[in-house]
């Protein structure tokens, strides 16, 4: 419980910060959001496998077959990979404050992909909650000043990536005891392939013709500013998963969304009107009713406690921590 809400307050903390720091690189002269996510994402697996295979600071000791690579973990690599290329690219044309708003539908999204996973069960009172978020969320559009549809399409498949994406993460890690940074060296080389691919293919020739390299070097730590923050937000994502479930972080998520949408009106001069607070309250206050059904079914049908096997095991306490192969 401890690591829970500690990785929780320091993921809403990091992935706020992080929100910031991209917008302005973004707008300020390196508008290529592949390249941007690609950087960030070959810092994660560089950080990540010196932790586990160099300083030996993580014990990793699972061993990976090529299958359950090329058919988990690539998979997931290129969901990441869209959702950062998205999420990125939808700063060009929206305001911070809006795409934070418009990430309440988010929820929505990954209700529907756990409704055709089979990890929930829709009852009516789910579905009006969903519905109640989806409305807000319409409603808090319908406000926004500076509406652009382009920059709306590309927030929303954004949302259904990382909607897919967070189920197939809680599938790959579900009963596995894959330590966060361990997930992250296999996932991380993964997304940085995709989103190196996809930069190299249409984002390279546009950033040779307008010197890009010289914007890198202009700002250094800026940039080295996000991928570590981007290697803080990404590490924490896999512990809050492993302690709780994918829903706890976009719980998380819908809180620091936010936090987020107020400082883009305090540090960044952004506006946001009445209607879009009113549906943005909306959104938020249908989320918490759907936590709140969550928790009355979680409680619903909890077992009872075990009986206390006072047997010691023949295999002694450690059998657990034996050596595995991890099979898909």
């Amino acid at each position: 419980m401890v690591v829970a809400v500690a990785a929780s307050l320091l993921w809403m903390t990091i992935s706020s910060w992080l929100i910031l720091v991209n917008k302005a690189l973004l707008s300020g002269g390196f508008p290529y959001p592949m390249a941007l996510s690609s950087l960030g994402m070959l810092f994660s697996g560089v950080c990540s496998y010196l932790a586990c295979r160099v300083f030996k600071v993580v014990d990793a000791r699972r061993t990976v077959t090529r299958r359950f690579y090329l058919t988990g973990v690539m998979p997931v690599g290129a969901l990441m990979a869209l959702n950062l290329l998205c999420g990125n690219l939808a700063y060009l044309y929206l305001t911070v404050a809006f795409i934070q708003i418009l990430k309440a539908f988010t929820p929505v999204i990954t209700m529907l992909a756990m409704f055709l996973a089979g990890l929930e069960t829709p009852t009516r009172r789910l579905v009006a909650a969903v519905a109640g978020i989806a409305v807000g969320t319409a409603v808090a559009a319908a406000g926004e000043v500076r509406l652009d549809v382009l920059g709306v399409a590309i927030m929303m498949l954004s949302e259904v990536f990382e909607a897919v994406r967070l189920v197939l993460t809680q599938r790959l890690l579900q009963g596995m005891r894959f330590h966060p940074i361990e997930g992250l060296m296999y996932l991380a080389p993964s997304c940085f392939l995709w989103l190196g691919l996809g930069s190299l293919l249409l984002e390279a020739p546009r950033m040779a013709r307008a010197d890009a390299l010289a914007v890198v070097q202009a700002q250094p730590a800026t940039f080295v500013l996000a991928a570590v923050l981007g290697f803080g937000v990404n590490s924490l994502a896999y512990i809050v998963i492993q302690a709780s479930s994918s829903l706890t972080l976009k719980v998380l998520g819908t809180v620091k969304n936010s936090v987020v949408v107020l400082l883009g009106v305090a540090l960044l001069g952004e506006r946001v009107t009445l209607l879009q607070g009113v549906g943005y309250g909306g959104s938020v206050a249908s989320f918490c009713w759907y936590q709140q059904i969550k928790m009355q079914q979680v409680h619903g049908r909890a077992p009872p406690p075990p009986e206390v096997n006072r047997t010691r095991s023949s295999q002694g306490p450690l059998a657990s921590e034996t050596k595995a192969t991890l099979e898909p």
